[in-house]
C-alpha cells in the first residue's frame, strides 16, 4: 500500500510537471510551426486529424471499459485471471485495430465527396496522404491501449507519466526537424507515427520485464464479453457525443468555401487554449479513475464519494480558475505575440468554450463514479440528444456568424448538458450532494473572479501590448490570486499539498 500511495504521489507530481512542459513547450514551438507551415497548411492537418479521429469510435467504447474490468478480474480471482482478462482484451483491439484500418482506406478514397468544391486538387490530395498515415497511426494506438490501461490499473503511474513526459518533449522538436526539412504537415504526421511505435515497444517491454505480466489466450472470459458490451455501449455514445462536440465543427467548416482551412487553422488556434485548462482537469481527474472504481467496488457511501469530490474538485478549480480568469484578461494579447494578429478571432473561439467547460471539468469525479456505478446511460443519450441539436445550429449560423458562432453554439450545449441535466442526474439519481459541491468550488472561484473584474476594468490604463508590461501583468496576477487564495480560501490540507514538496526539500538539505 505504501508503495502505491508513493506511486500516486510522484504519479501526480510527474502529471504537473508534463502538464508544466505541455503548456509551456507550445509557447516557443506553436509560432515557429504556424510560420514554417503556414496558416493554410496547418489548417489543413487539423482538418485531417478530425477526420480521421471518427474512427477512434470503432472501438465501441470498450477502451474505457479495460481498466474497470482489469481491476474486476485481478479483485475477484487474482493475477491470473487479470491475465486472462488482458489477453482479452488484446485479441478485441487488434480486431479493432484491422477494422480501422479497412474503414481508414475507404474514408481516405472517398475524401473527395466531402472537401472537393473547398479544397484545391494538389490540397486534396496532400490530405488523403495525410489521413491515410494517421490511420495507421489510429490502428496502432488500438493495439497499445490495453498495455496503457494495465499499466494505469496496477497504479504505476511513474512509468505511465514519464511516458507521457518524453512523448510532450520530442514530438515537438522531432515537428520542427521535419518541417525545417521541407516535410511540412506529412512530416508531421509520420513523427507520431515513428513515436507511437516506440510507446508501444516500450509498454510492451515494461509490462513483460518490469510488471511480469503476459496475457493468456487460453481460457479467456468471453462470458464476459455481453456485459462489456453493454457497458462500454453507453461509453461508445458518449463518445460519439464527444466527437460530435469536438470535432464536428472542424469539419463544418472545412467544407465551406468561404472559410475552408484559414478558418479551420484559427478555430484550432482557439481551442489550443481550451485544451489546456482540460488537461489541467483531466492530469489529475485520470490518475484517480482507478481509486474512483475501488470505493466504489467497496462500497463507499454517497457522503463518502460527495467528499472525495470535493476534494479533488477544489484542487482542479484552483488552477482552472487561474489559468481560465488569466485568459479573459490577458488572452488578446497573448494571442497577439504568440501567433500573430491574423488569429485574433481565436480569443473569442476560446472565451466561448472555456467558460462552459469550467463546468464539467471541475465534476469528473462525479462522472468518474457515475461510469463506475455503471449509471453512465443517461449521461450518454441525453449528450447525444443535445450534441445532434448543436451539429445543426451550427451549421446554420456558420454562414452568417463564421467560426465564433459555431464556438458560441457549442459552449450553449455544454451550459444545457453539464451545468443542468448532469447536475440534476448527479444530485437526484447518483446521491452527490451537489449544493455542497458548488458551494465549494464558488469558494475556490470567489478571488480569482474578482481580481479578473478589477483587471478588466483597470486594462484601458496598462499597455498589455508591451511584452514587459505583460509578462509583469502576468505574474503579478498570479502572485495575487497565489496570496489572496492562501490567506481566505486554502484549508489546512490544501495547503500541507502546496508546502510539502518545499518541506521534503528542507529536510534533504538539513
Amino acid at each position: 500500500m505504501s508503495e502505491q500511495k508513493s506511486q500516486l504521489r510522484i504519479g501526480i507530481v510527474l502529471n504537473y510537471v508534463n502538464m508544466g512542459i505541455g503548456n509551456l513547450v507550445p509557447i516557443f514551438y506553436t509560432p515557429i510551426m504556424l510560420r514554417l507551415l503556414g496558416q493554410e497548411e496547418f489548417g489543413l492537418y487539423k482538418l485531417s486529424s478530425s477526420v480521421t479521429s471518427y474512427l477512434g469510435l470503432i472501438s465501441l467504447g470498450i477502451g474505457s471499459a479495460v481498466t474497470r474490468y482489469l481491476i474486476k478480474a485481478r479483485t475477484e480471482g487474482g493475477l491470473e485471471a487479470e491475465e486472462r482478462m488482458f489477453g482479452l482484451f488484446l485479441v478485441i483491439f487488434r480486431i479493432v485495430a484491422v477494422v480501422s484500418i479497412v474503414a481508414g482506406l475507404f474514408l481516405t478514397l472517398n475524401l473527395g465527396a466531402w472537401y472537393s468544391d473547398s479544397l484545391t486538387a494538389d490540397e486534396l490530395w496532400r490530405m488523403k496522404i495525410l489521413v491515410a498515415i494517421m490511420v495507421v497511426n489510429m490502428a496502432l494506438s488500438f493495439s497499445v491501449s490495453p498495455y496503457i490501461s494495465l499499466v494505469t490499473s496496477h497504479e504505476r503511474y511513474v512509468f505511465y507519466q514519464c511516458m507521457n513526459i518524453l512523448n510532450t518533449c520530442f514530438v515537438p522538436v522531432l515537428n520542427l526537424v521535419a518541417l525545417y526539412l521541407g516535410f511540412a504537415s506529412i512530416g508531421m504526421a509520420i513523427v507520431s507515427l515513428v513515436m507511437l511505435v516506440f510507446v508501444r515497444v516500450a509498454y510492451y517491454i515494461y509490462v513483460k520485464r518490469q510488471m511480469r505480466l503476459s496475457p493468456r489466450y487460453k481460457n479467456m472470459p468471453t462470458g464476459v464479453m455481453k456485459e462489456i458490451l453493454i457497458f462500454s455501449f453507453w461509453i461508445f455514445v458518449g463518445n460519439v457525443v464527444g466527437q460530435l462536440y469536438n470535432a464536428t465543427d472542424t469539419l463544418m467548416i472545412g467544407a465551406v468555401p468561404a472559410l475552408a482551412t484559414a478558418a479551420v487553422a484559427v478555430y484550432n488556434i482557439g481551442n489550443t487554449f481550451n485544451s489546456i485548462i482540460v488537461g489541467v482537469s483531466s492530469g489529475m481527474s485520470n490518475i484517480l479513475v482507478p481509486r474512483t472504481n475501488r470505493m466504489v467496488f467497496e462500497g463507499a457511501s454517497n457522503k463518502e464519494l460527495t467528499d472525495y469530490s470535493i476534494v479533488v474538485g477544489r484542487l482542479q478549480c484552483y488552477l482552472m480558475s487561474l489559468i481560465a480568469t488569466g485568459f479573459i484578461v490577458f488572452g488578446r494579447p497573448l494571442i497577439h505575440f504568440y501567433v500573430g494578429d491574423v488569429y485574433q478571432d481565436a480569443y473569442w473561439v476560446a472565451l466561448c468554450v472555456i467558460v462552459p467547460n469550467m463546468i464539467p471539468l471541475a465534476q469528473s469525479v462525479c462522472l468518474s463514479i457515475v461510469v463506475a456505478k455503471n449509471q453512465h446511460r443517461f449521461r450518454s443519450l441525453m449528450y447525444l440528444a443535445i450534441a445532434i441539436v448543436n451539429v445543426v445550429c451550427t451549421w446554420l449560423v456558420l454562414e452568417d456568424w463564421g467560426i465564433i458562432g459555431a464556438a458560441f453554439v457549442s459552449g450553449m450545449a455544454l451550459v444545457l448538458g453539464n451545468g443542468i441535466a448532469m447536475n440534476w442526474y448527479y444530485w437526484k439519481k447518483t446521491g452527490i450532494d451537489i449544493v455542497r459541491f458548488w458551494g465549494q468550488m464558488l469558494k475556490v472561484c470567489f478571488w480569482p473572479m474578482m481580481v479578473c473584474v478589477l483587471c478588466l476594468f483597470s486594462a484601458q490604463w496598462v499597455d498589455l501590448y508591451n511584452p514587459f508590461v505583460l509578462l509583469g501583468s502576468v505574474v503579478v496576477y498570479i502572485l495575487l490570486i497565489a496570496v489572496l487564495q492562501w490567506v481566505g480560501t486554502m484549508n489546512d490540507y490544501e495547503k500541507s499539498l502546496c508546502v510539502a514538496p518545499f518541506a521534503r526539500l528542507g529536510f534533504k538539505g538539513k
